[in-house]
């Protein structure tokens, strides 16, 4: 998998209209699931690859819902959870509904099945969608529980209805969509929906208006046998008031107009809307353009099992237009900090002796002294002098602490002195002289830390770890705007560690990290920051606070 593609877990998938929007904007779901078995295979089809599998969720377990998503996808963490449950329960249209619907509990499914996910993959983001009748004053009480369980699963939740003829469809079709962002990795982002276009109304008559006409439906018709497309077939107009075109209104008899979008594309069986020339029903392949799925797009199944799909699916423009906007709220805010934070680095990083070398022990050697001393320059002196006598693992290990002890005492904290040799000794024992790469073998070293061990791999392999200290612990407070008192022990803070982990880019944690430690010594300062010249300040909650706290003092 291309790693500029962020993965997902969709859930509720029907035969892929979210997925196929979040797919045009760079998402990429690694497993799909969904009870019908019709949707699953137009899923499939149209993937070319086994992507969604037939479950029904509200019996699967929880752990065998993670375990399916590990088995789909053993190597892949992924980053967010997508789907709409069911809707029928809560339509307005719904004049038949079932006192006890169980579709009507779907909805706390999936905040289930959310807040598991999130434990078990610390996820960015998820997107729910549903019908408006879901916050119609009847469900108002139930829609707001179901937002609590969203919030209680971990997230910071927004919530809006979107039309999808502002989106480039020609429908209108209103929907709910509840987006929540992860709050512990995100705090404090505020998450955008997307307003749509205000220009031109995409008409049934621009997306349909050249179709020839569809073939109707007969027992044991046969795929090729249908003109055009495989899905443009419809039911035979067989009542008489297809004869002279319909005009009628009503449910059953709902015709549309060339010069208008279409009604909501929500079909019973015998409920599909008449065509504009009134003499038979749209077909399967209309009512997919007039969703906005692209013509090379499939359902499969019968003509009941289409009706069904195309009715409860996504519109992929909508879907898309949502998908660009998480995008552009975490992914892309991501890639700025790390593209400008970079950039600043290549022209205003310092020079020490430690970061001309990738050698573990040279490396390990820098970060043990450096503990717990701001004096840099004494370091320097230090390093130099240890390197000069001792240049090896080995060599350090026969050291005598008394031998250590005038070299480190410029920097206090005389005890490395005897700490250094035992180190080296336990490496030589232990590890055969090899220093470990991995972080857990690491902390079982005597005197190495959370810091020092996760700079090890940082700054000597490149391992795609952050590092977190007080300074680290600032920046980051101050990218998020969090007001509260920095932990006592930033380096062993699993939120924090958490945090500094989105940021890191793949393949350059080295350098990255080096880069928020070199701003927090010269920008970012705990007093006095330099703000204004920080090469991340347009991205920073702290600064934007302090400026919207300002009087205006600006004249007109």
């Amino acid at each position: 998998m291309s790693r500029q593609l962020i993965p997902v877990i969709s859930l509720f998938s029907g035969p892929g209209g979210m997925d196929l929007g979040f797919r045009q904007q760079g998402f990429w779901p690694i497993v799909a699931i969904d009870i019908s078995q019709s949707a699953v295979k137009t899923y499939n089809w149209n993937a070319k690859r086994r992507i969604a599998q037939q479950q029904d969720l509200s019996k699967l377990s929880d752990g065998d819902i993670v375990r399916l998503i590990r088995n789909a996808a053993p190597d892949i963490k992924p980053c967010g959870v997508i789907g709409g449950p069911p809707c029928q329960s809560f339509s307005l249209s719904n004049v038949h509904k079932k006192r006890n619907d169980p579709r009507q509990k779907l909805p706390f499914r999936y905040a289930e099945i959310l807040k598991v996910l999130n434990q078990e993959f610390n996820l960015d983001f998820f997107v729910f969608e549903n019908v408006p009748g879901l916050k119609s004053n009847k469900h108002s009480k139930y829609f707001q529980a179901v937002l609590k369980a969203f919030a209680d699963a971990g997230f910071e939740i927004f919530e809006q209805e979107l039309d999808a003829r502002k989106f480039g469809v020609a429908q209108k079709r209103r929907r709910v969509f509840v987006v929540g962002i992860n709050k512990n990795l995100y705090p404090n982002l505020k998450f955008e929906f997307p307003t749509g276009g205000e220009g031109k109304v995409i008409t049934v008559k621009d997306v349909i208006g050249k179709l020839p006409k569809p073939t109707f439906f007969r027992r044991n018709i046969e795929r090729k046998e249908i003109s055009r497309h495989p899905n443009h077939w419809t039911m035979n107009p067989k009542s008489a008031k297809f004869k002279n075109g319909s005009d009628q209104n009503g449910r059953s008899f709902r015709r549309l107009k060339w010069n208008e979008p279409s009604w909501t594309v929500a079909y019973g069986h015998r409920e599909i809307h008449i065509h504009p020339g009134g003499k038979r029903r749209v077909s399967i392949f209309e009512a997919m353009l007039l969703q906005g799925f692209p013509e090379s797009y499939e359902l499969r199944g019968n003509l009941t099992q289409q009706v069904t799909q195309v009715s409860d699916a996504v519109p992929p423009p909508l879907a898309s237009a949502v998908a660009e906007a998480i995008k552009e709220i975490i992914y892309k805010r991501r890639r700025n900090i790390q593209t400008h934070l970079l950039n600043w680095f290549k022209k205003n990083q310092r020079s020490f002796p430690w970061r001309e070398t990738r050698d573990p022990y040279k490396v390990l050697l820098a970060e043990k002294l450096l503990q717990q001393t701001a004096a840099r320059e004494k370091v320097v002196a230090a390093y130099n002098e240890i390197v000069h006598r001792y240049p090896s693992i080995e060599a350090l290990a026969m050291a005598q602490p008394e031998q250590l002890k005038p070299i480190i005492a410029p920097l206090g904290f005389v005890y490395r002195a005897d700490e250094l040799p035992r180190l080296a000794q336990e490496i030589l024992n232990r590890e055969h002289g090899e220093i470990p790469t991995v972080l857990n073998e690491l902390l079982a070293l005597p005197g190495v830390g959370d810091y020092s061990a996760r700079a090890m791999l940082a700054f000597a392999h490149n391992h795609n770890v952050p590092i977190v200290d007080t300074n680290v612990a600032r920046f980051l407070y101050r990218i998020y705007g969090i007001a509260e008192p920095l932990p006592q022990n930033p380096a062993r803070n699993k939120r924090l560690i958490e945090m500094a982990q989105t940021l890191i880019p793949e393949g350059n944690a080295r350098d990255f990290n080096l880069a928020v430690l070199d701003l927090c010594s010269s920008v970012c300062k705990i007093k006095n920051p330099g703000c204004d010249k920080c090469p991340v300040q347009s991205y920073c909650l702290f600064r934007k606070l302090k400026l919207e706290d300002r009087p205006n003092t600006e004249t007109t």
